[in-house]
């Protein structure tokens, strides 16, 4: 498949998806987006997980997670050749800063971590994150870095044995973190959450730091 035929496939599926309420690979509640019902807010925590770690950006530049200090992330772990949750995941990271105001949304950043280098080159990877926000970062590293950094997050990922060299799937985990501007796992979110809900997270952990 051609670059160009991907992303007008990727697009159709964001579309689809976004019409079918799909958030972070859950569904939405009724009421979202738009109304923030109180049983729906996401309550912040300080998780013992996480940590900063050093990859390689879509420029192909070796970058700290911590050089995004100062800025609140929502962070996810994927690949781009993902046929469903991870475009619809990077759309609905896109509308959490659409929905933020100005300022906010200036220290808001969406992270894309690949766990398939092999594939996602830089200029690949620069390409994906860019469909969805100039603004998005893209990460990716070695496999056994890789798989540190997931561990430490407490994430998983394996590509299964006897798949097709090019073609092949990665089963990964769907959890999106919400990441302070200390660098601190605020929140997880699993599928659920709606729009407004993970903003006001994000609003939240930005006046924290004032």
């Amino acid at each position: 498949m051609s670059r160009l035929s991907h992303y007008l496939a990727m697009g159709a599926i964001v579309i689809a998806a976004l019409a079918a309420g799909l958030v972070f690979g859950g569904m939405v509640r009724d009421d979202a987006p738009g109304r923030v019902a109180p049983e729906a807010a996401v309550a912040l925590e300080r998780y013992e997980i996480g940590g900063d770690f050093e990859l390689t950006n879509q420029r192909g530049e070796r970058m700290h997670l911590s050089d995004l200090q100062g800025r609140a992330l929502v962070m996810f772990f994927g690949y781009t050749f993902c046929p469903d949750v991870c475009p619809a995941t990077l759309a609905r990271v896109r509308e959490v800063r659409a929905a933020l105001p100005p300022e906010d949304a200036a220290r808001f950043t969406g992270v894309f971590v690949s766990v398939d280098p092999v594939r996602d080159t830089p200029e690949r990877l620069g390409e994906y994150v860019e469909f969805f926000d100039p603004a998005f970062v893209g990460l990716t590293g070695g496999k056994d870095e890789l798989q540190d950094i997931a561990r430490r997050y407490g994430a998983q990922f394996t590509i299964p044995e006897g798949q097709p060299k090019d073609g092949y799937l990665v089963n990964h985990s769907t959890v999106a973190y919400l990441i302070d501007p200390l660098g601190y796992v605020r929140a997880l979110y699993h599928g659920d959450e709606p729009i407004d809900a993970i903003a006001a997270n994000v609003r939240e952990v930005l006046e924290e730091l004032g």
